[in-house]
């Protein structure tokens, strides 16, 4: 059974900015792909390599396009034709982006990500791309993670600006969290209100380091605290080095989900920090009933 998902995404950039982005094959590969070639005018749209899910050449195909408008193609994946559309809306401040992907076929077994979470990281650091800052990480699908999963970013806000976003409830709500709950002491509580993730408080330095402990959701085997995640934050002057590395995964659990999960989230703190006021998160919309 196929599924259809639809992401916005609020751009602070002319239309024209946007569409150059997504359809001049130089910008595609600044953003989004290893390797990309297009050609409106022949019809050519493609992108491969490492940062694509099934990144072979030759897995894309033109569908229709408006310049300065809307983009659709169609990308074969796991010998699924799915179909991908972009519309862009001009707002007073910028654009609006509404993606739609449709005809997506069930997670192969084994894997813990599917494409809207690629697409959700991408469309983040199309934002960046376009907005004139540094793009955050990109996911490398040819080198998966062994045992642990890890990202950084360089973030232009300075280490305590950082912290305070991954220590103060407030703010984690802004970018990660639904209602964060923090008792920022070693041995305190940390939840981020989902039904799975962060639990306690395992090691706190403000500004330099926290780590928690967190549970699964894909059962109860490997007990209720058995991986760990840690944050280290290096930097001065307004400019933070900041890095995830989420370890303990057992043998045979492969933590790929949570490496593209936590790129994601890194690309979505660093346009937080960086845009300011102007931020706006990438959001899924719900299905329709």
């Amino acid at each position: 059974m196929t599924t259809r998902y639809t992401l916005r995404a609020s751009i602070a950039a002319p239309p024209d900015t946007v569409y150059k982005a997504l359809t001049d094959a130089a910008a595609l590969e600044s953003w989004f792909a290893e390797h990309a070639e297009v050609s409106l005018e022949q019809r050519t749209f493609g992108f491969w390599g490492r940062y694509t899910l099934d990144g072979e050449p030759g897995k894309q195909r033109l569908l229709s396009f408006q310049p300065g408008r809307s983009l659709s193609f169609a990308w074969q994946l796991q010998d699924a034709e799915t179909e991908v559309g972009i519309v862009l809306e001009p707002q007073d401040d910028g654009v609006l982006l509404s993606l739609t992907h449709s005809g997506v076929p069930p997670r192969a077994s084994g894997e813990d990500y599917w494409v809207g979470d690629l697409m959700m990281l991408s469309l983040a650091n199309l934002a960046s791309y376009c907005e004139g800052r540094g793009i955050g990480p990109r996911c490398d699908f040819s080198s998966p993670p062994a045992g642990e999963a890890r990202g950084s970013a360089d973030i232009a806000a300075s280490p305590a600006a950082v912290f305070a976003s991954l220590i103060e409830p407030a703010q984690l709500d802004r970018w990660i969290a639904v209602r964060a709950e923090v008792e920022p002491r070693v041995g305190g509580r940390y939840d981020f209100g989902w039904d799975h993730g962060p639990v306690r408080i395992l090691e706190l330095e403000p500004g330099k380091s926290l780590a928690y402990s967190w549970r699964h959701s894909w059962d109860d085997q490997h007990g209720p605290e058995s991986t760990v995640v840690r944050w280290e934050l290096d930097g001065s002057q307004g400019q933070t080095h900041l890095t995830i590395v989420h370890s303990g995964f057992g043998q045979g659990r492969r933590p790929d989900g949570y490496q593209l999960g936590w790129m994601e989230f890194l690309a979505s703190l660093k346009r937080m920090h960086e845009a300011g006021a102007a931020w706006r998160p990438v959001e899924q919309v719900p299905a329709a009933a």
